[in-house]
């Protein structure tokens, strides 16, 4: 790889402005490193830190995690090759909950009130700003189940909608949600004034992998959504999230309105940005890799770090893929204040010296005016 040139500069900022000029209506993916970015707690390795201090320790089957963990494998590999009883699972998906849960009610005055802002919310603002007027939608998809997100909506007065209806205590409708985001509109024809209504501008957010603030009555299996309930489930409520390992899949199957529909509004779309995923879960991105590739479909890749092998893989999609990560110094390290491009302008990885692109929220002010 060798430094940019100022033309060469130019020309990588030039192709980026291009894509979204070409491409007004976006899908996006945030992954677990826009949690992490704001707090490190929200990371895998804190994740097991937590799990080991507090799981108990005769737990069946959880030994044989504690002893993968402690040899420092990591969590994700850890609960896969474990086979662990109902009973187990439970209690991991109750600590992992609770646990996210404090931390995001830590977090949550600050995002609202901008001390810390998430660092996608320049460019959930700045998509949200460039919304057609015909049919003006956003569509996130989250693996994360911390409400940042939900927090950045509320901060840059977006309207979102999660798919779930009612006031406090809110159940699952996706199409009631979509009705209760239109208003009445006036068009003249011939003389004549015709009412229709048309929708709202608004980001619909699909969590794949549940919410800290989503709940399964376990009397009835009724799903709910409920914010009062996030800090903490009540009696006979437990929450619906993914944790990690094969659990996951289990829960991911469980809230499968959600994943049905994320999956239909990826195979609509014609380009994606993902933004701090490391492309680990196939059940996630399965669809947006065969939407880009059979469709030449634009995708714009924003992370801090990314395996080499995943690099080569996405390039190999389509002559629309981006992939923008931290520089490395001579060690391989992550180089923060640089980033290295992997584009359709050149076969090697280019550097632009200086600019932090990769960051979600520099790449939102400096290339979309976020």
């Amino acid at each position: 790889m060798k430094k940019r040139t100022t033309n060469e500069t130019k020309a990588i900022l030039e192709g980026l402005i291009d894509l979204f000029n070409q491409n007004r209506r976006w899908l996006l993916f945030f992954g677990t490193g826009t949690s992490c970015a704001l707090d490190k707690r929200l990371g895998m390795p804190k994740l097991a830190e937590q799990l080991l201090a507090k799981l108990p320790p005769d737990a069946q089957g959880w030994p044989e995690v504690r002893s993968r963990l402690e040899a420092r494998q990591n969590l994700e590999q850890s609960l896969t090759e474990v086979t662990l009883p109902a009973g187990t699972k439970s209690l991991i998906q109750r600590e992992v909950g609770d646990y996210v849960a404090g931390i995001d009610g830590e977090l949550r005055d600050d995002v609202l009130t901008g001390r810390k802002p998430w660092v996608g919310e320049s460019l959930l603002n700045a998509l949200g700003q460039r919304l057609p007027p015909v049919n003006p939608r956003l569509t996130v998809v989250t693996s994360n189940y911390d409400m940042l997100i939900e927090y950045s909506c509320a901060r840059c007065g977006l309207r979102y909608t999660s798919g779930h209806v009612g006031e406090v205590i809110r159940t699952w409708n996706w199409l009631q949600a979509q009705d209760d985001l239109t208003r009445l509109s006036s068009a003249g024809q011939t003389g004549k004034t015709v009412r229709a209504r048309e929708p709202l501008p608004r980001v619909e957010l699909y969590k794949v992998h549940g919410s800290i603030n989503l709940f399964r009555e376990q009397r009835t299996s009724r799903r709910l959504e409920c914010d009062v309930w996030a800090e903490k489930a009540p009696a006979g409520f437990e929450r619906v999230i993914a944790t990690p390992g094969d659990p996951k899949f289990e829960a991911y199957a469980n809230n499968m309105d959600v994943a049905a529909c994320a999956r239909d509004a990826e195979a609509k779309a014609m380009a994606f940005l993902m933004i701090g995923y490391g492309f680990n879960d196939a059940h996630l991105h399965e669809r947006i890799y065969e939407q880009v590739r059979r469709n030449d479909g634009a995708l714009l890749v924003l992370t801090r770090e990314l395996e080499e092998h995943r690099i080569a893989e996405l390039r190999a999609l389509g002559k629309r893929v981006w992939i923008l990560t931290a520089g490395r110094d001579t060690t391989g390290n992550p180089k923060d204040e640089h980033t290295l491009v992997h584009c359709p302008l050149w076969k090697s990885p280019m550097v632009v010296e200086h600019e932090r692109f990769w960051s979600c929220n520099c790449f939102a002010n400096q290339i979309l005016g976020g």
